[in-house]
């Protein structure tokens, strides 16, 4: 997996290329949320769920059915009502959340993601994996290990999202780009 302070730049980067209608820090900070909420099946663990079961580590918690279900279920309850198009907003809850099992696919460890799951309980990488996999517990950040895990992420997934932001925020404000 990415580390935990990793998997928030995809939505933040995400959030520059919504309609200027829908972002607001309360979207972006549940966005951010959903990007780490897949990583609580660690949970599992101290009640006995292995890691290669539906509920274990990178389980179902990391699937598409997942992630359309938590977007729904805060777009639904969090986000009644107002003038902000509730499929916007949707939308980003769900590749907010999805974003955390994509991006752990292209780690280089662990067991891979249940991205089909319940259907299919099979673990998925994608072909490339550049990123190295991110160590469980605190105290392994604090490392030798911890440090090319950090330089990794910021290769792989902060440097790119950081250009995408940047893109998303010069197309806004250039006015060339009017989202809905």
């Amino acid at each position: 997996m990415c580390s935990i302070i990793t998997h928030p730049a995809i939505p933040i980067a995400v959030s520059f290329f919504l309609p200027r209608a829908s972002v607001s820090p309360k979207l972006i900070l549940i966005g951010v949320i959903c990007s780490i909420i897949p990583d609580l099946d660690v949970v599992g663990f101290h009640f006995g769920v292995r890691y290669g079961d539906m509920l274990g580590h990178r389980g179902f918690s990391h699937s598409i059915i997942f992630a359309g279900s938590v977007a729904a279920l805060l777009t639904i309850t969090l986000f009644r009502g107002g003038e902000v198009d509730r499929w916007v907003i949707f939308s980003f809850l769900f590749a907010s959340t999805l974003s955390h099992g994509l991006v752990d696919m292209l780690t280089n460890g662990g067991l891979g993601v249940a991205l089909l799951a319940p259907f299919d309980n099979g673990r998925y990488f994608f072909p490339y994996r550049p990123i190295e996999v991110s160590p469980l517990g605190i105290a392994n950040f604090f490392s030798r290990r911890g440090l090319e895990v950090m330089t990794s992420e910021l290769k792989w997934v902060w440097f790119p999202s950081v250009i995408v932001s940047l893109i998303g925020y010069l197309i806004r404000r250039s006015g060339i780009y009017q989202p809905f």
